[in-house]
């Protein structure tokens, strides 16, 4: 089960960090701005700080907890609270897009891509604590 863990734990974050590296082009890649045409120039900067501050923390907590990885198989607690933090993170995203569902077709693909997402990084913190690494 440690190496299921360890694979899906990897997996996880290098899923994680993906996406955080495809936010970073997200608003230019799928024209967000279309949306809102004629909207205040405040609008798009407000859009482009919280874009940018989300990919980057994304980011970076994913390749932080992949380089911490040995410490955190091993028992410490401190990294693992992140670890769970990002796993939180991801269940948050579930539940926002069932109670506010995205308004086009890619509803039904947002669901299971995130929900697969917190499940691969879930079924680590279920081995941790169950194998007592973790205080």
């Amino acid at each position: 089960m440690r190496n299921i863990s360890g694979a899906l734990f990897s997996a996880g974050l290098v899923i994680s960090s993906l996406i955080g590296i495809l936010h970073f082009f997200a608003p230019y890649g799928f024209s967000w701005y279309s949306y809102i045409p004629n909207a205040p120039d405040e609008i798009y900067a407000s859009i482009d700080y919280i874009n940018f501050f989300f990919s980057l923390l994304l980011t970076g907590l994913s390749l932080i907890l992949l380089f911490f990885k040995k410490k955190i198989f091993e028992g410490s607690s401190e990294i693992f609270i992140f670890y769970v933090f990002l796993v939180f993170t991801w269940f948050c995203r579930v539940l926002i897009t069932i109670v506010i569902p995205w308004p086009t077709p890619l509803q039904k693909w947002l669901i299971v891509g995130f929900l697969t997402e917190f499940i691969i990084t879930l079924i680590p913190v279920i081995y941790l604590l169950r194998s007592r690494k973790v205080s």
